[in-house]
C-alpha cells in the first residue's frame, strides 16, 4: 500500500456513504458531521497545514478537544504524511513537558488553553518553531487553523483546481514504512514512554480489530479511546464522541452518556472498567437497560467480575461484553467474552484474570521472570505451560522502539530475526487450553519471605466482598498489606472482617492480616483504571510506621 490505511478506508467510507454519519458528537453543544463532509474538510485541512509550514515526516504535538475537529487533524496529519504526537492531557504538567522533550516536535496545534500551557510550562519550548491555534479567541499564538484554511481555499479556487487534486500534485503519500504517530504509554508504572507507529501499524491493528467483530459498517459507536474512535471512521461506522474531559475522564456525567446512547442508537461502547463501572451503577440505581447496545468491549485494565455483572444488569438480552487486552505497544493482544470469563473463573478461582486466546495472527509465550535486558530470542526462555512468568507478544502491530529511551527499549524488546518479541510487563500463564491468564504487574508483585504474591491473583478472590467497591495488594517493603477502597455508608470494622474472613478461605491469601482503608485510589491518567501501586504501597508503609489502620 502507498497510502495511510487508515486514511485510505475513511476516504473508501466517504464515497460507498457519503451521507452516512462519521462522527457524532454528544452533550450540551452536539455537533456531526458525514463521511463526505469529513473527506471534504480532510482535503482542505491538508492544504492549509501544508500552507502552514508542515512537512512529511514532522512530528506535530496534537491537543485539541475530542470532537469532529480532533479527528480531523488526525487524519489530514496522516494523510500529509506528517507524524501526530499524541501525549495524554491529563497527565502532570512535568510528565507531559518530559514527553515532549524526547519527542522534539517541530510543531505544535493546539487550543489557545494548551497553548497557553506551551507557553507557561516550556512545552516543546526548544524546538516548536511552526505554532498553530485551533478555535477562536483573543489569545491565538501562531498562525490560526480557519484562516489558513480560508487561504488555501482561495489559492486553489484561484488556480481553478479543486484541494484535492492540488495536494495529490505537490504531496507524495504515506508508505506502510513511513512514521505515523507517536503514541504514550500509560504512565501507571512509571514514566509515560514514547512508542513510535508506523503506518503499517496502523494497519495491523485495524486487521485486528476487524477481526474481532466489534465495529459493523453503518452503526453507531462510542469510545473513550482515541484509536478506537479512529477506527469507527476506517470501519464504516459513526463514531459517537461523549461529553468527556480527557483530563479527568471519570468527572463525566452517567446520566448524559446514557443519554447519547439511546438517543444516537449506539450499539457498541469501548471504555475502560472504571468508566464502565461507573455508568453502570447509575443505570441500575435508575432501572435504566440501554436498549440499543449489543456489544460492550473493555480495554484499558483487567474488567472485574463485580463491573461485568453490572455492566450486564443494564443491557439487553444477547448483549456480548467483551474485555480486550493489549499495550500501546502492541494492540489488540487476546480477547474474551464476558460469559467465558465468569466461567474461566469458576473453575479456576484466585488464578487471575482470563484475557482469552491469542487472536488470529498474534503469537503469546511465557518466560521467566528477569529484570535484565534479553539479547535475543530463544525458545528456551518460555516456561512450561500453567507457570507464571512475564507475558511476551509478537504480532505485525507491535511498535518500533522507544522514543529516545534505549535502557528501557532494552528492557522491553527481545530480537528474533526480522522480528522483536515485545515483553508486556505482565505477569502471566498459559492454560491447557491456550488461553491466558493475567496475574499482576512484574514490577508490582508482593516479594514476601515465603514466596511471591501476584496481585491478580489476591483480588480476583476479594473482588465483591461487601462494601469494599475496590482491594488492592501492595507491598509495605516484603510485608503484603491490602489496601480497601471503601463503598460509602458500609462500617470499615465490618468490612475489614469480611475481607479476611474471605481471605482465610483461599491458601493463598489466608496468611494475609494487614488492612488499611484508602479514600480514593491513586490511578492512571488515561483510563483512571489501573491502580497506581506504587503510590499506594509507600502511602501503606508510611501508615503502618506510624502505627494506623
Amino acid at each position: 500500500m502507498t497510502v495511510s490505511e487508515l486514511v485510505t478506508r475513511a476516504e473508501r467510507w466517504a464515497a460507498d456513504q457519503p451521507e452516512v454519519l462519521a462522527c457524532q458528537v454528544g452533550g450540551r453543544a452536539p455537533r456531526s458531521a458525514g463521511y463526505a463532509e469529513m473527506a471534504r474538510s480532510v482535503e482542505e485541512t491538508v492544504a492549509a497545514l501544508a500552507l502552514g509550514g508542515i512537512r512529511p515526516g514532522m512530528r506535530t504535538v496534537l491537543l485539541v478537544y475530542p470532537g469532529v475537529e480532533l479527528g480531523v487533524l488526525v487524519l489530514s496529519l496522516l494523510r500529509l504524511g506528517a507524524v501526530p504526537v499524541m501525549v495524554d492531557p491529563g497527565l502532570p504538567y512535568a510528565a507531559v513537558r518530559r514527553c515532549l522533550e524526547r519527542a522534539a516536535p517541530e510543531a505544535f496545534i493546539g487550543v489557545p488553553l494548551a497553548q497557553a500551557a506551551r507557553l507557561a510550562l516550556g512545552w516543546a519550548r526548544r524546538t516548536a518553531r511552526i505554532v498553530i491555534t485551533v478555535g477562536g479567541g483573543p489569545f491565538r499564538p501562531g498562525a490560526a487553523l480557519g484562516n489558513l484554511r480560508a487561504v488555501a481555499r482561495d489559492m486553489t479556487a484561484d488556480m481553478g483546481t479543486p484541494i484535492r487534486d492540488a495536494v495529490c500534485m505537490v504531496l507524495e503519500p504515506p508508505g506502510p514504512d513511513d512514521p505515523a504517530l507517536i503514541a504514550y504509554t500509560s504512565g501507571s508504572t512509571g514514566p509515560p514512554k514514547g512508542v513510535p507507529l508506523r503506518h503499517r501499524h496502523l494497519t495491523a491493528q485495524l486487521d485486528l480489530l476487524a477481526g474481532l467483530d466489534l465495529i459493523r459498517p453503518g452503526s453507531a459507536v462510542v469510545s473513550t479511546f482515541l484509536p478506537f474512535a479512529l477506527g469507527a471512521a476506517a470501519l464504516g461506522a459513526t463514531a459517537v464522541l461523549p461529553e468527556l474531559d480527557p483530563r479527568r475522564p471519570l468527572r463525566f456525567d452517567p446520566a448524559a452518556l446514557a443519554r447519547d446512547i439511546q438517543r444516537y442508537g449506539v450499539s457498541t461502547l469501548f471504555a475502560a472498567p472504571a468508566l464502565l463501572d461507573r455508568l453502570a451503577r447509575h443505570c441500575l440505581a435508575a432501572g435504566l437497560v440501554l436498549g440499543t447496545l449489543d456489544t460492550v468491549a473493555v480495554a484499558g485494565a483487567p474488567l472485574p467480575l463485580p463491573t461485568l455483572g453490572r455492566v450486564r444488569a443494564c443491557l439487553p438480552g444477547g448483549a456480548r461484553v467483551m474485555s480486550v487486552y493489549g499495550a500501546t505497544e502492541c494492540l489488540p493482544v487476546a480477547a474474551i467474552e464476558g460469559h467465558d470469563l465468569m466461567a474461566a473463573h469458576a473453575e479456576q478461582p484466585g488464578e487471575g484474570t482470563c484475557l482469552g486466546e491469542p487472536l488470529p495472527g498474534v503469537e503469546v509465550r511465557v518466560i521467566g521472570v528477569t529484570g535484565e535486558p534479553i539479547d535475543r530470542w530463544d525458545e528456551s526462555l518460555t516456561v512450561p505451560a500453567g507457570t507464571v512468568g512475564e507475558i511476551v507478544v509478537s504480532s505485525p502491530a507491535v511498535g518500533d522502539p522507544y522514543l529516545d529511551d534505549p535502557r528501557a527499549t532494552a528492557l522491553a524488546r527481545i530480537p528474533d530475526g526480522n522480528r522483536v518479541w515485545h515483553r508486556m510487563g505482565d505477569l502471566g500463564r498459559l492454560d491447557g487450553q491456550g488461553r491466558l491468564w493475567f496475574a499482576g504487574r512484574v514490577s508490582e508483585r508482593v516479594r514476601t519471605p515465603d514466596g511471591d504474591l501476584c496481585t491478580d491473583h489476591v483480588e480476583t478472590l476479594l473482588a465483591g466482598t461487601p462494601g469494599a467497591r475496590r482491594v488492592a495488594l501492595v507491598g509495605a517493603g516484603s510485608r503484603p498489606v491490602l489496601v480497601v477502597e471503601a463503598e460509602p455508608g458500609f462500617r470499615r470494622d465490618h468490612v475489614r472482617k469480611e475481607i479476611l474472613a474471605r481471605a482465610a478461605r483461599h491458601p493463598r491469601t489466608a496468611g494475609l492480616r494487614d488492612v488499611l482503608f484508602h479514600r480514593s485510589f491513586p490511578v492512571d491518567a488515561r483510563h483512571n483504571s489501573k491502580i497506581r501501586r506504587d503510590l499506594l504501597a509507600a502511602w501503606a508503609a508510611r501508615r503502618l510506621r506510624g502505627g494506623r489502620r
